[in-house]
């Protein structure tokens, strides 16, 4: 098995798993303008979690994503008690690793939980992240009727096909199924599958990543880590190839010796040459140009996604 950390750092960089708890635009502001807050040289403190990416200005801030998803369940919940049914959602998992998307996406930077996990993540918090989901698995699993009230008939063959008659004829209790289920209908009302992240800017996040790694600054500086690194006696040609290593996953023996010695190797040398810094601004410069190239589709974007909040807001002001 993976380390939590390692899924948790790539699941931060494709933007899948975490909610992000940056700075983005605010509902009205049009993004394309906003690209004149990053300075390159600029940071607003030495915690990457505190920096921002221009592509944040196209997705909902951690507090407007938590108001969709909001608003998603109620319109969820309203539309499973019309076809008889008294539904509420799995608990939230209690949050590992980053604590948003730019936490880790450039490595390991706290000397702190270095120094006593290596690339693992802070145990109390693993800990507590494995009872949730424990305690989740030991949760009865929702009727196959209800699974398909909630995802529709278009769900795959094998479920459909063990839902009771009527469901199966697209009906419960007596009332249509909506399609794709109460979830395609709540989805439908706030126009969004995806909390208002188009399938664009989903793209783009995820391409800066690795076209950022192909600067020739981010090369170099690259260089200068490996070269640091093999002066301390290990050999690595890349940062996050430290973190990748196979060795270092979870053992019920705690994390090694071997791994701390490496982690905090990795992290002197990082701090030496700004490895993250000189990263993040390559990054910068990959998602400035990405904007400037697809500026009408990503304000397009951005307005559909201030319709999403503003269609959660309404939701969510009349529970």
């Amino acid at each position: 098995m993976r380390s939590p950390h390692r899924i948790a750092r790539r699941a931060a960089a494709a933007v899948g798993l975490f909610t992000l708890a940056l700075t983005g635009c605010s509902q009205g502001g049009a993004a394309p303008a906003q690209s004149a807050r990053f300075s390159l040289g600029s940071r607003a403190g030495a915690d990457p979690a505190t920096w921002t990416l221009p592509l944040l200005a196209y997705r909902p801030t951690a507090e407007q994503d938590k108001s969709i998803a909001d608003a998603e369940t109620t319109l969820v919940r309203q539309c499973m008690k019309r076809l008889g049914i008294d539904w509420s959602p799995a608990p939230a998992l209690p949050p590992i690793g980053p604590r948003n998307l730019l936490d880790w996406r450039y490595g390991i930077h706290d000397p702190e939980l270095t120094a006593r996990r290596g690339y693992q993540p802070d145990a109390a918090q693993l800990a507590r992240y494995n009872a949730a989901v424990r305690a989740q698995s030991a949760r009865p699993s929702p009727s196959i009727d209800t699974q398909v009230a909630l995802g529709g008939t278009d769900m795959p063959a094998d479920v459909v096909k063990q839902a009771s008659p009527e469901v199966r004829n697209g009906s419960l209790g007596g009332r249509k199924l909506p399609p794709g289920g109460c979830f395609g209908e709540a989805r439908r009302t706030l126009g969004s599958a995806t909390h208002g992240i188009s399938p664009l800017v989903q793209k783009l996040t995820n391409a800066s990543y690795g076209e950022s790694k192909n600067d020739p600054r981010v090369k170099e500086v690259f260089g200068r880590w490996s070269a640091c690194m093999r002066e301390k006696g290990l050999k690595y040609a890349a940062p996050m190839d430290a973190n990748d290593d196979p060795r270092f996953r979870p053992n019920p023996n705690g994390v090694s010796p071997l791994e701390i010695s490496t982690a905090m190797a990795d992290l002197a040398c990082r701090d030496t040459y700004r490895v993250a810094e000189v990263w993040h601004e390559a990054e910068v410069r990959v998602q400035l140009g990405y904007i400037q190239r697809n500026k009408d589709a990503l304000t397009a974007d951005r307005r559909a996604l201030d319709g999403v909040i503003r269609v959660a807001d309404r939701v969510n002001s009349r529970v």
